[in-house]
């Protein structure tokens, strides 16, 4: 079945409507229209047919301004709509019925949120109505709406959209329901590209250095998709994405990077045939745009946006040149096809409101792994998505943790939905649904729900009912909602019984000193394997009850030999075992796939941060764990390992046989790996990771002189030489290694290059380097030149999150920060403002919890839509000292004696 774009109003009328304008609206008054103005959603009537929208973008300029034309279906006698626009300079209103002669309205912004209330200027009957709304801005500072940076003396406009920043650069309905076409005509400088959402239909020279870029009509598209960029951009005609079963017309395929650039878009246009295809022929769903663009932003606020046939990255996230390190390379890929999937999950099928979130970034986040794994078997994918899910366990065991779907009342609070939770526990969530029903039953059912849905808006509501009407499973879609629609992580504890079986009770997960109640079960997909004599055996049952008893198969004999309760990994869940079971886990850890190991090291951790298991006990298994050849258990190994750091911190004797016993269980893997080369991409990233952790956490002074000097020799340093040369892998870490071994030296020679080496990895490898500071004489110099903003605004803020980080300068940055926490938050990224409360995350006193309440109730009104990270900072400092009382002498004593 299908539903188009104007068929789909019903259901989006009846999934979203808050803050609806009064049907009594006509008589009201401006000035009370101000004060109903709606915090979160609008109402969706009026609602937009189309736009029109011609603006003149010169990047010399320090504004732009033009003309918008919106052309709205009005449902009931009204004087004027609710919209969004945030500081813009409207200089005119004009509203038209039919052909009838305009009226002058009148625009009055409502909210700080961008929420504005636009006069008629005359009472309209129902049918359509066309508002013409002249404007102008200044292009923005901080990296949001439509702003403008220069790179080699060259200038570029870009606009960032979402999630609600299209109302910074154009009057219109920011709101993800409101999908409408849009016909676009850009007046640029004559020499400069132009980019939009749409094939150029025509150009005009228009004499004095300008030109007049006409775009074909776009599908119907929400503001947060809108692409607007206009600069010296490198063109590459990549040529034609050829048809396949699923598509019968060809893509055009182009690249845009700035000037110098275009050839380091080869792995990404190389690539993006191939990813389209697989989307396709996965979906049964042909690409939905005229064209394919591949954009790389000189400076862009996040890794990458899915403007809609114009994918838009940070430059240093997709552009590739010869010296790309193994683990960039996968990076590059996976952010690559993460956005080709939006272009179905976002793009064509759009959630009404932010609240739904999950359902494209869900769902584009699985889709990474999915579609990497068929264009490169056997290299990982798979794996890196049960790390993704494991990565969001750690804030999904927060009290204050927020559901992957979650109301959310304000526009103020709309970022907050782009966490770990709604990423990585959606992807999660997914495979773990995709693996226990079977890929030949949940994935066709995906394909018909981009069908039905296509150009049009979706909710979770509509999404349960399509999946669970195709895959005639509603136990699936239980299970969905169960995870999907309340926060938590399950906690399933296994008990032995008689003969082989075993009884398993399903709780939420809380960590030492958590306030977390176990009020609540899930519909878990529950597999676990078992070792007998005869073998293995793979079991799966679907645990709804808050236990549940299982009796074994009278041919095993006896109590199994072990027992794993994630089968393959997929399950999204902790599992806690009795001491014996978890030293027969470790016995038969060999036995395991990578996927399992994975799962039973995150397992264990978590049980010795819920005060269940000992050091001991984990610290054997990640001696076993680092023995491994899957590169990602081992990179497991060395996160639960650092882990302790933070326990021993402050006793001498304790930190003492930390890095002995460091040194002891990972340098011999190092070694052997430093003997057998690393022309092995997988091998390269776990040596890399191996060398990291030795300096970082073992202190060995052979390997973090090595890799200085190579860092030193890099840049140029006087006096150092080193055969080494560095990949763009070990840029971070190498030039923070670099500085912190050749000091002062280093900082000047490093500012004294930074741009001369025009690589924008390497531009922000400097900023975290300089963040990576440990000598406290060097502090002031340091947060002096972060404040100074010359870095850049995304390098202030990594400057000062690393000083954050750093034992040795963390207590003069916060009270730097404190005395400066204004001009901070100017500096910044603006969408990064709301996260602020996060820099206090390495700290560990409740006295450092109440300083920061304190900062906050002084400074919160700057900062809106903080609240949340500050309760999740809270909590996890709150968390952190928890832990320091119960486990801290246990875990100092392990180590005093390893010394």
């Amino acid at each position: 079945m299908r539903f188009g774009f104007f068929a789909l109003l019903g259901i989006v009328l009846s999934a979203c409507s808050v803050g609806a304008v009064p049907t009594d609206a006509v008589d009201r008054g401006v000035e009370d229209r101000i004060a109903l103005a709606p915090p979160g959603p609008l109402d969706l009537t009026p609602y937009p047919l189309h736009y029109q929208l011609d603006l003149v973008l010169d990047p010399r300029e320090a504004r732009f301004g033009g003309t918008v034309a919106i052309t709205l279906d009005v449902t009931e006698r009204s004087s004027g709509v609710y919209l969004h626009g945030r500081d813009l300079v409207v200089t005119e209103v004009r509203s038209r019925v039919a052909d009838e002669p305009a009226q002058t309205g009148v625009w009055e912004p409502a909210l700080e949120s961008g929420v504005a209330w636009l006069d008629f200027g005359q009472t309209v009957d129902p049918g359509e109505v066309v508002v013409e709304i002249d404007y102008n801005t200044a292009f923005d500072a901080n990296l949001s709406g439509l702003f403008k940076v220069t790179e080699q003396g060259d200038a570029y406009a870009l606009a960032k959209s979402e999630s609600i920043q299209a109302r910074r650069f154009m009057p219109g309905f920011d709101q993800p329901a409101f999908k409408a076409p849009f016909d676009i005509t850009l007046t640029v400088p004559e020499t400069d590209s132009a980019i939009s959402n749409a094939p150029e239909a025509s150009v005009e020279l228009l004499g004095d250095g300008l030109k007049k870029i006409t775009f074909e009509t776009t599908r119907p598209l929400p503001t947060y998709l809108l692409s607007l960029a206009v600069g010296s951009f490198d063109v590459v005609d990549a040529g034609m994405i050829p048809p396949n079963d699923v598509r019968s017309e060809p893509i055009p395929l182009r690249g845009f990077a700035r000037r110098g650039k275009g050839s380091e878009l080869g792995l990404a246009l190389e690539t993006a045939p191939e990813l389209v295809r697989i989307f396709e022929e996965a979906l049964q769903q042909p690409y939905p745009y005229k064209k394919l663009d591949i954009v790389a932003a000189p400076q862009w606020p996040s890794g990458a946006t899915e403007l809609a046939a114009a994918i838009t990255y940070r430059e240093s996230r997709i552009l590739a040149g010869d010296d790309i390190g193994p683990a960039a390379r996968r990076s590059l890929l996976a952010i690559h096809a993460h956005e080709v999937g939006h272009m179905w999950f976002g793009n064509l099928v759009t959630p009404p409101w932010w609240d739904d979130l999950w359902l494209k970034e869900g769902f584009a986040s699985w889709g990474e792994g999915a579609s990497l794994s068929e264009l490169y078997p056997g290299e990982g994918y798979d794996l890196d998505a049960i790390v993704d899910g494991i990565g969001a366990m750690d804030l999904d065991s927060l009290a204050s943790a927020r559901a992957v779907r979650e109301p959310i009342a304000l526009n103020e609070n709309v970022r907050n939905a782009y966490d770990a939770i709604t990423y990585n526990k959606g992807l999660a969530v997914i495979g773990m649904v995709d693996a226990y029903f079977g890929a030949d039953t949940f994935r066709p059912a995906l394909g018909r729900y981009v069908e039905a849905y296509e150009d049009g808006v979706a909710g979770s509501p509509e999404f349960f009912d399509i999946i669970g009407a195709e895959t005639g499973e509603p136990d699936l879609t239980r299970a969905f909602r169960s995870f999907v629609e309340q926060n938590g992580l399950p906690l399933m504890t296994i008990v032995p019984g008689a003969a082989s079986g075993f009884e398993v009770t399903q709780s939420r997960y809380a960590p030492l000193g958590s306030a977390i109640e176990n009020d609540r079960t899930w519909v878990v997909p529950f597999c676990w394997r078992e070792g007998h004599e005869r073998g293995k055996s793979r079991h799966c049952a679907l645990i709804s009850e808050p236990s549940q008893v299982f009796i074994g198969d009278p041919r095993d004999g006896a109590q199994a030999h072990w027992l794993l309760p994630n089968a393959d990994g997929t399950g999204y869940y902790r599992f806690s075992l009795p001491y014996e079971m978890w030293q027969q886990l470790g016995m038969a850890f060999d036995e395991l796939s990578a996927g399992e190991k994975l799962s039973v090291l995150d397992s264990a951790g978590a049980e010795f941060a819920a005060g269940r298991l000992d050091v001991d006990t984990v610290w054997r298994f990640i001696d076993e764990a680092v023995r491994d050849d899957e590169r990602r258990v081992v990179q497991a190994a060395i996160r639960q390992a650092t882990k302790f750091e933070r326990l021993v911190a402050g006793d001498d004797a304790a930190a003492a046989g930390y890095r002995a016993a460091v040194l002891d269980v990972f340098q011999h893997r190092y070694t052997a790996l430093d003997q057998r080369g690393a022309d092995d991409p997988e091998q390269a990233i776990m040596k890399s990771s191996l060398e990291q952790f030795l300096i970082k956490s073992g202190q060995d002074e052979t390997l973090r002189q090595s890799l200085a000097d190579a860092a030193a020799a890099y840049i140029g340093l006087e006096g150092v030489t080193s055969e080494r040369v560095l990949n763009t892998d070990e840029y971070f870490n190498g030039i923070a290694t670099g500085f912190q071994v050749h000091g002062e030296p280093f900082l000047d020679r490093l500012l004294e290059v930074r741009t001369s080496y025009d690589d924008p990895v390497f531009e922000q490898a400097v900023a975290f380097a300089i963040g990576q500071n440990r000598d406290p004489a060097l502090s002031d110099r340091i947060l002096a030149l972060a404040l100074s903003g010359s870095l850049g605004t995304r390098e202030t803020l990594a400057i000062v999150q690393g000083q954050m980080q750093q034992g040795a300068t963390r207590d003069a940055t916060w009270a730097w920060l404190k005395e400066n926490f204004d001009s901070y938050l100017n500096i910044i990224p603006r969408q990064r403002k709301r996260f602020t409360p996060g820099l206090a995350s390495a700290m560990c006193s409740l006295e450092a919890r109440d300083d920061l309440v304190a900062l906050f109730e002084t400074h919160g009104a700057q900062v809106p839509g903080h609240e949340r990270s500050l309760t999740q900072t809270v909590e996890r400092i709150e968390l952190c000292a928890a832990l320091e009382a119960a486990k801290g002498a246990e875990t100092r004593a392990f180590f005093r004696d390893h010394n």
